[in-house]
């Protein structure tokens, strides 16, 4: 069974790269080689594109094939990110660019885990990730855990996960700031989740894709940066959230080198690597963030505070990310749950349903209030009033 620091079964029966076994001694040979082995053309696309055309001038390449771990000035502005601004002590073959965060849990589960093992998901959670588990022929065991911290802010987290450890448990998959339920693990809850891990040899996946969206005084810690978890933890990232660019499909995962190249031998049978030109295209942004990303979160904070006023049933205030997950079960006033989730869209409201980001929450929604312009969430939530304050 593969926990750390082992991988999944699968990838010895993949071939790599057919061109990693030259990689080293091709770079050694720079720009005396000429490159004929990627079917690629020499041309620039003979068509006129929307997008600025000095740019386009600046990336001569941005129209073919990149490393498949990336783009080298992309990864470099990358790690020169994760050391200023999230701990940790990295170099760019500790980087390897994805198709968004989504391609890179997808290529950690099948790198991680072999089929029937099993893999802690801390719940609520992302409701994709289990479907990549059962597509790896692995299982998802659900610990209910975020919700229970703003309750229990001093659980013993180490001895609620004893009791869901078995000997086929080889990862376990942790996601702060958290969606749904925007809870942000302090340093303390994040030491117990390392030594856990630590001491069972776990994997851990950890979900950072809401980097940088905190709110009031918390701060955000990432688990890899914690002492002698480097080795065992995948970081994944994403431009989706607090670069507000979900439509790029572009993301990035952080780990040990030996890691990187195992994930990169599982990416190159995916989609051998993600657009050169959304890695381009981010340089810049990944230059001036601190330019824009504190207004952002005040602006989400704001947001934030707002919506929750408006809304007239006690929710709970999430310390990070733009989503409110609250239980309606209160609010039945006789009705099914899928008859309010009826009578909410039917009033012109879409929410999720809460099943879907686990077992434990069939009777919770989740309300994004940064998905539509300002006056329409409000116009959403008084929607939602009266459906949810509706007498039988």
């Amino acid at each position: 069974m593969p926990r750390f620091p082992e991988f999944a079964q699968r990838i010895h029966r993949l071939q790599p790269s057919v061109f990693e076994k030259y990689r080293t001694r091709m770079k050694e040979k720079r720009s005396f080689l000429i490159h004929l082995h990627i079917g690629d053309t020499y041309l620039p696309p003979d068509y006129q594109l929307p997008i600025d055309p000095e740019f386009l001038k600046s990336k001569p390449y941005f129209n073919r094939y990149c490393n498949t771990f990336g783009v080298d000035s992309f990864r470099r502005m990358l790690e020169s990110k994760l050391n200023e601004d999230n701990g940790f002590k990295v170099e760019v073959e500790n980087i390897f660019a994805t198709s968004g965060a989504t391609n890179a849990l997808s290529a950690s589960v099948l790198s991680l885990l072999n089929p029937g093992e099993e893999i802690l998901v801390l719940t609520p959670c992302w409701p994709f990730f289990p479907g990549m588990v059962e597509l790896a022929d692995a299982r998802v065991v659900q610990v209910s855990f975020y919700l229970r911290l703003y309750q229990e802010p001093e659980l013993n987290i180490s001895g609620h996960l004893e009791k869901y450890l078995t000997s086929s448990t080889s990862a376990l998959y942790l996601n702060t700031p958290n969606n749904p339920s925007g809870k942000v693990l302090n340093l303390s809850q994040l030491r117990q989740v390392a030594e856990f891990a630590r001491k069972h040899q776990l994997w851990i996946i950890s979900d950072e894709a809401y980097d940088g969206l905190i709110f009031d005084k918390h701060q955000q810690h990432c688990v890899a940066t914690l002492p002698g978890m480097f080795e065992q933890t995948l970081s994944i990232f994403t431009f989706s959230k607090s670069f507000m660019f979900a439509g790029l499909r572009l993301g990035y995962l952080v780990g040990p080198e030996s890691a990187i190249r195992v994930i990169n031998k599982t990416m190159v049978h995916q989609l051998y690597s993600p657009s050169t030109l959304s890695q381009y295209m981010m340089i810049e942004p990944l230059k001036k963030r601190h330019s824009w990303i504190p207004r952002l979160r005040d602006h989400y904070q704001e947001l934030r505070d707002s919506s929750i006023r408006q809304l007239e049933i006690p929710v709970q205030s999430p310390e990070g990310t733009y989503f409110l997950f609250f239980s309606i079960r209160d609010y039945l006033n006789g009705r099914t749950y899928w008859q309010v989730i009826d009578e909410l869209i039917e009033a012109g409201v879409a929410v999720a349903a809460g099943e879907d980001f686990g077992k434990d929450f069939g009777d919770y929604i989740r309300i994004c209030f940064t998905g539509e312009r300002p006056e329409r969430v409000k116009l959403a939530i008084e929607r939602i009033n009266k459906v949810l304050l509706k007498k039988s």
